[in-house]
């Protein structure tokens, strides 16, 4: 009986640092033949949110966008994928500077794989003493490896100063980042390094350079259907 207590005592003691873990990451059933939505999950405010980032199969290797918001998945994450596609993680491309995009790049660095970023991504992570990308991306340039293609596209200040969206051609499907809100979303999220005023119209270039998209892809929260776009304006014309 006295054990029993011990046990029961013990286990109580440990349940906060149980509840506090986050989620695993979960990768989506494929968008469009070899694009995939994964999500990751992390803590902001006391409260847990979702990522989504995405990853491209080409005959030459899993291209990546954005990494896992805990550092402690970004190796599971990549023994899943060379599992499930038989290919490795060959390339990482971060959107933005924070946590849930770039977060510690040196991981890859140090493994010998590609990582991307814009020069003012790179300044900011330099000036937040963490590790920038090996290669420097070119906006607006395509993108061609394995058979596969995008573009990597800054449009204006948004969420941030150095927010980038990837637009994958062949499937229609643009990858919006923390730009783009989820039409779930009930506020513009953090904000703390955002250019609000210039939101707004960085949105409406979105809008227009990409109508012909058929998925709008959002940095967080739920991310099927449409609406993000809009919903991200309505948001923004409340502040």
């Amino acid at each position: 009986m006295k054990k029993h207590i011990q046990l029961f005592i013990i286990s109580m003691l440990l349940s906060p640092f149980v509840s506090a873990q986050v989620k695993d990451f979960v990768i989506e059933p494929p968008i469009k033949n070899n694009l995939y939505i994964y999500k990751t999950f992390g803590v902001f405010g006391g409260k847990e949110y979702s990522a989504n980032a995405a990853y491209l199969v080409t005959k030459k290797g899993v291209v990546l966008f954005d990494v896992p918001w805990e550092k402690a998945q970004y190796q599971s994450l990549m023994d899943t994928i060379r599992k499930r596609h038989s290919q490795p993680v060959i390339a990482v491309f971060a959107t933005h500077s924070h946590d849930d995009r770039a977060g510690d790049l040196s991981f890859y660095n140090e493994k010998g794989i590609k990582t991307y970023a814009t020069v003012k991504t790179n300044e900011l992570l330099k000036k937040k003493g963490k590790a920038t990308s090996t290669q420097i991306i070119k906006t607006g340039k395509p993108y061609r490896i394995g058979g596969e293609e995008f573009t990597v596209d800054f449009l204006g200040e948004g969420h941030t100063v150095d927010n980038v969206v990837v637009w994958f051609p062949k499937y229609k499907v643009l990858d919006g980042g923390c730009l783009v809100k989820s039409r779930t979303a009930t506020d513009l999220g953090y904000t703390g390094e955002a250019n609000v005023a210039q939101w707004p119209q960085t949105m409406e270039k979105l809008k227009s350079k990409y109508s012909q998209a058929t998925l709008i892809i959002p940095g967080h929260d739920e991310w099927k259907g449409g609406g993000h776009v809009e919903h991200t304006l309505e948001l923004l014309n409340k502040k």
